[in-house]
Order: structure tokens, then sequence, then C-alpha cells
């Protein structure tokens, strides 16, 4: 007869260690990253129409669909996670999410960003969900706050960043298909670095804390 481990329990009273710290940074880098590519959106298309790419009312539907495919991402990741996991559902929301910023690196024009905008939406809502529900199972209740805090400090230090880069490169370069090599660059480092959690991060099978029991 198998024994039922309480592994929420065990997790609750783990003292904060280096495998917290890994799991923070893992799921941090994601979650700035996706607040950049959420920010980064206002210099791209103030170059697209400088550049004549898109017209106004092409770029009031690529906020919307952006929107429109994170709250999708976000509402449908919930519900996978829970049945096949977080660290799967991380990998396919990167896989998407890299998939179509390469499709929108080679966009031959603005009806195909749109679409791969959308797409990048789905992966960017996904991030959201997965990034705070990880760090909520791993870390103790008595400093849950205060990592949930940094978490979110995090994300919003993407906006700076955005600002900076936006005016380093997008004057230079082809302000679109640079962002979307970033984002591409961004989520296959991301697979790399959550394919080796599972050996660095505590998550492999050998001594990984038991999922939390529901």
């Amino acid at each position: 007869m198998a024994m039922s481990v309480n592994a929420g329990a065990r997790l609750d009273r783990l003292p904060i260690s280096s495998f917290h710290y890994r799991i923070f940074a893992l799921v941090g880098a994601g979650m700035f990253f996706d607040g950049y590519d959420l920010y980064v959106a206002g210099g791209v298309l103030a170059a697209t129409i400088q550049t004549n790419f898109s017209t106004l009312p092409q770029n009031l539907q690529f906020l919307s669909l952006t929107f429109v495919g994170m709250t999708l991402g976000s509402l449908i990741t919930g519900f996978v996670g829970d049945k096949m996991g977080r660290r799967f559902t991380y990998q396919i929301n990167l896989l998407v999410f890299g998939l179509a910023s390469l499709a929108a690196a080679f966009a031959q024009d603005m009806t195909q960003l749109i679409v791969c905008r959308f797409i990048q939406g789905l992966g960017l809502g996904a991030e959201i969900v997965v990034g705070y529900s990880t760090m909520t199972e791993f870390v103790p209740p008595k400093t849950r706050g205060r990592w949930l805090a940094l978490m979110a400090f995090v994300v919003v230090a993407g906006f700076p960043a955005t600002a900076i880069l936006g005016y380093l490169i997008i004057p230079a370069w082809a302000g679109g298909r640079c962002s979307s090599s970033l984002a591409l660059a961004r989520s296959s480092s991301g697979i790399y670095a959550r394919t080796s959690q599972n050996r660095r991060a505590g998550w492999s099978r050998k001594g990984a804390p038991p999922r939390r029991k529901h």
C-alpha cells in the first residue's frame, strides 16, 4: 500500500536556501522578459508608423490582440498547469512564444506581425500564471508575500530596460525585427535553463521535493 506524503507541509517547513534562490532566478528571468516583451510594443509601434510598415488602426489591433492572447493564455494555462504540471506548462509556453517570435522576426507585413503577436500573447499570459503559482508552491508561507513582491518588482523592472534598449536599438536597426529576435533569444535561453533546472534547481527525480498535494 502506497504511503501518502503531505508535500505541502514539508515544503512549508523548509528553511530558505539556495534552492529557493535558484527557483526565483529561473522564474524571475522569464518574468523580467515578460515585462520587457509587454512594454516594448510602444517603441516598436512608433517605429512601424514612422517607416510606413503599419497604420494607426493596425497598431490598435496589435495592442488589442496582444492582451486578448494574454487573457486566453493565462486562463488556459491555469487549468493545464494543474493537470499536467508547472514544469511541462513552462516548457510549452516558451516553445509557443519562441516559435511566434521567430515568425515575427520574418513577418512580411503588419497583418502577419499581428497574428504572431497574438500567439506571443498566449505565451506572455501563460508565463505570468505559471511564474507566480510556481513561487507560491515552493516558498514558505512566512516569507511568501516578500518573495511575490520581489517577483512583481522584477516584472516592472522590464519597463526601464525596454526604454533603454529601445533608445539604443530602434533608431539604428529595424525595431520590430530586432525586438522579435531578442524575444526569440530570451525564449531559447529560457528553454535551456528550465530544462537544466531538473538537475540544478532540485526538480530532478532524485532528492526533489515532492509536488504539493492539493
